[in-house]
């Protein structure tokens, strides 16, 4: 029964582990930003902490003369220390800010102070998180011959609340309760497992009081059969005898294994983001996935050393089944556009979304993930040579080398490897490291099992033949193969970008879900037909140039300076690829600062150079390849004019864009007199998210218009005072001579036709409620 409760406890403790991460990486992107520079600065910082505190605490675990008390104050050190945390986190802004102010740092410098403010913040609750692995290792593991299994059965129950921690928070509870919130229930989960593990504590004490003392010579087995009354009876099983280089090949094979396997699961996300709606809960979901792989695999490696003994040569069939099988997943990802939700679920609902994006992380990353959790048990087996001297010390070696590992891999795969190599050559560089750790392994199996040298060919064969059949390696989301209308494709460090340039029948079709076909010399496009461009980011279709996207883009360019005329500077968040800030721009406004995270939509620009007024070359732009919102926390400068076009609020790095924090960060930034412009989606939204949006919005800007140009652009307008239909008409007279912008919007009595309400009416539609915040801001994609 003690044994049952101390998996309980770790189940427990596993789930509030995902629930900080989650909230933490969500947290810290409002100050740090979204970009993948401020992702890898906390998630570094969170393993960092995973990997100092397994290995310190591995190295004094076998000392601890009342360990379930050590793990009981770590639950209590983790539970208060996280119920800080988002006080801390928020606490870090003014700071952040001002550091950035007074040093305007580069990337570099930049991404570093991210890494060290996570550092100081996340690590040492992160390594009292690693601190309990080893030290229930040490509590859990005490019969020779069973310390593998024993310990890969921790790490399955740890690992399957991890599962569950993860799908509740990133698709319940932060929705339910709100950010903050959440932490806090996460920090009650570690106060009831410090109270079991003193409860049970005080039992085994009371038990051993009452037991006749062993002689000393018996004390370790006495206390292992009194742990285990099931095994009292049974004959002990050997330990292992493995040499000193068998050893250190799988302590350098298991790091080298969490390189690989971080590598993979950014490699995967980036994929799987191109096919789902990359919504606030989609990483979520891929990770479910990921960890529930693990954990299957976790409880095939514990059934399989309650049967047999662990060998190295199943650690090296181990890698070349991960290998094979991550190769062979390419194959798989490639036919994901032929897996449409309409077919598999009859429709579309947030349910089935959720459904939808499950299975398609099921089917690409479930196999590969099951051998990779199978992996620790095994490693634990042979690294403790199933003896329980230094279980703590050995299994938190192990696990600190393998999460070492997987920080270099997070940061190796999403910024070298995949901007050098791309997606698919990326995976084929890590499935190739895996056959290569595979085959290395059993090369060095004892000579009583040489025979096994010879398995890796057929392996080596299979992925070598799967590698010259490999499907294109462009990932477009909607379709498997490219056709003759792409003219730019591009993967990068934030983004994959795909742009086609496509004759109007095409585009119709493309834009109503429909396939395009490869042109062919009867279909050659007409020059004097006017093209139709569109750019793919991620997967999903942005800057359509058809007349009413054209039109949204143009009235988001042109009002501003309407409304704001002689304007001396301007600041675009979002330039996408340059349409608004090209209009922006023949306004002869002197400065145009235009953010964007993604590098290679401001290189896909240079395509659209017609549609944004060849913006690229203007003298008075000035590019900043950052996150929005952060960009706002660095500046310091007042605009006149700041206009926002983001993608969609459902979107995991647009969210933050659409609060009230984000609106007071704005007016900070904002001169007296000046104009701010928003963009917001009427589709995919439900009816309470767009009021609550608006009326956030109206409450920081009192003085707020709402501007509808058809189709499913919607705009909010702040004005420094009320805009009556007097000032309008006025304001707008100069455009009456201006011949872009009637050739853009019309005359000026369309352009008034495009305002929906002035602020009175406004003020009515979104009437009282609650207003979104940072700490409650989780929009689903409903349609």
């Amino acid at each position: 029964m003690q044994r049952l409760y101390l998996l309980v406890f770790f189940f427990l403790s596993g789930i509030s582990g995902l629930i900080y991460e989650i909230a933490w990486v969500r947290q810290a992107s409002l100050t740090f930003g979204v970009s993948v520079y401020a992702y890898s600065a906390v998630l570094g910082a969170y393993m960092i902490g995973l990997a100092l505190g397994s290995y310190l605490m591995g190295k004094r675990a076998s000392n601890r003369s009342r360990p379930l008390r050590t793990y009981a104050i770590l639950e209590i050190g983790i539970a208060f220390l996280a119920a800080l945390s988002p006080l801390v986190l928020t606490s870090l802004n003014g700071f952040y800010a001002a550091v950035t102010h007074a040093f305007h740092p580069g990337l570099v410098w930049l991404t570093l102070l991210r890494v060290v403010l996570s550092i100081v913040v996340l690590t040492p609750i992160t390594f009292l998180i690693g601190a309990t692995l080893p030290i229930m290792s040490q509590i859990y593991a005490t019969q020779v011959g069973k310390v593998g299994s024993d310990v890969g059965r921790l790490y399955l129950v740890n690992t399957a609340g991890a599962v569950l921690g993860c799908l509740l928070t990133g698709v319940f509870l932060i929705r339910l309760f709100g950010l903050r919130e959440t932490v806090f229930l996460g920090a009650a989960l570690n106060l009831s497992v410090a109270a079991g593990a003193l409860w049970l504590a005080g039992l085994s004490g009371r038990r051993q009081s009452q037991e006749q003392p062993a002689e000393p010579s018996q004390a370790t087995a006495a206390s292992a059969k009194a742990a285990h009354p099931e095994h009292r009876h049974q004959t002990r099983p050997e330990p292992l005898e493995l040499s000193p280089r068998v050893l250190h090949y799988v302590a350098v094979g298991y790091a080298i294994s969490g390189f690989l396997a971080l590598g993979y699961e950014i490699v995967w996300a980036r994929i799987l983001s191109i096919h789902t709606l990359h919504a606030v809960y989609s990483f979520s979901l891929m990770l479910t996935v990921f960890l529930s792989g693990l954990a299957v695999g976790s409880a095939l490696g514990v059934w399989w050393l309650r049967h047999y003994r662990g060998t190295l040569a199943q650690f090296g069939i181990l890698q070349l089944g991960i290998g094979l099988l991550s190769i062979l997943a390419l194959f798989v990802f490639a036919r994901l556009p032929s897996i449409r939700i309409q077919d598999v679920f009859g429709g579309y609902s947030v349910t089935r979304e959720v459904l939808y994006e499950l299975l398609l992380a099921f089917i690409t990353l479930f196999p590969s993930t099951v051998l990779i959790g199978a992996l620790f048990p095994i490693v634990s087996s042979l690294y403790t040579r199933e003896r329980t001297a230094e279980v703590g010390l050995r299994v938190g070696t192990v696990s600190a080398l393998n999460t070492l590992g997987a920080i270099v891999g997070s940061l190796g795969a999403g910024f070298v490897l995949i901007p050098v190599l791309g997606l698919r050559n990326t995976c084929l560089l890590l499935s190739g490291t895996y056959l290569v750790l595979g085959t290395g392994a059993l090369w060095l199996a004892p000579r009583n099992q040489s025979r096994l040298r010879w398995v890796p060919l057929p392996v080596l064969g299979l992925a070598l033949i799967a590698t010259f059949v490999m499907p294109p390696g462009l990932y477009l989301g909607f379709r498997e193969e490219p056709t003759d209308y792409l003219v730019y494709y591009k993967e990068g460090v934030e983004t994959t970008v795909a742009v086609f340039d496509l004759p109007p029948d095409k585009f119709r079709e493309l834009l109503s879900g429909q396939p395009i076909e490869r042109r062919t010399d009867s279909a050659e496009q007409d020059s004097t037909v006017r093209s139709f461009k569109i750019s793919y980011v991620n997967g999903r279709d942005e800057v359509p140039t058809g007349e009413v996207s054209m039109l949204a883009f143009h009235l988001l360019g042109h009002l501003p300076p309407l409304l704001r005329p002689n304007a001396r500077n301007a600041l675009v968040l979002s330039f996408g690829n340059g349409i608004a800030t090209g209009t922006l721009n023949t306004h002869n406004i002197p400065v145009i600062d235009a953010v964007d995270l993604s590098r290679e939509m401001i290189e896909a620009a240079q395509i659209y150079h017609e549609e944004n007024y060849d913006v690229l070359s203007s003298s008075r732009l000035r590019l900043h390849i950052e996150d929005a919102r952060n960009f706002l926390m660095q500046s310091d400068d007042q605009y006149d004019i700041i206009t926002v076009d983001a993608t969609h609020p459902s979107n995991a790095n647009s969210w933050i864009l659409f609060t009230q924090e984000f609106y007071e960060l704005v007016r900070q930034r904002l001169s007296t007199d000046g104009v701010f412009m928003q963009w917001l989606p009427i589709h995919s939204l439900s009816g309470a998210d767009y009021q609550a949006i608006m009326r956030t919005f109206h409450h920081v800007f009192p003085h707020t218009t709402l501007w509808y140009t058809g189709g499913i652009h919607s705009f909010l307008v702040a004005t420094p005072r009320p805009l009556t239909e007097e000032g309008l008409n006025t304001a707008l007279a100069a455009a009456a001579d201006n011949t872009i912008v009637r050739d853009d919007l019309g005359p000026p009595l369309a352009i008034v036709g495009y305002l929906a309400l002035f602020e009175k009416g406004l003020g009515v539609y979104v009437g009282s409620g609650p207003l979104v915040t940072d700490n409650n801001a989780f929009f689903l994609p409903i349609r």
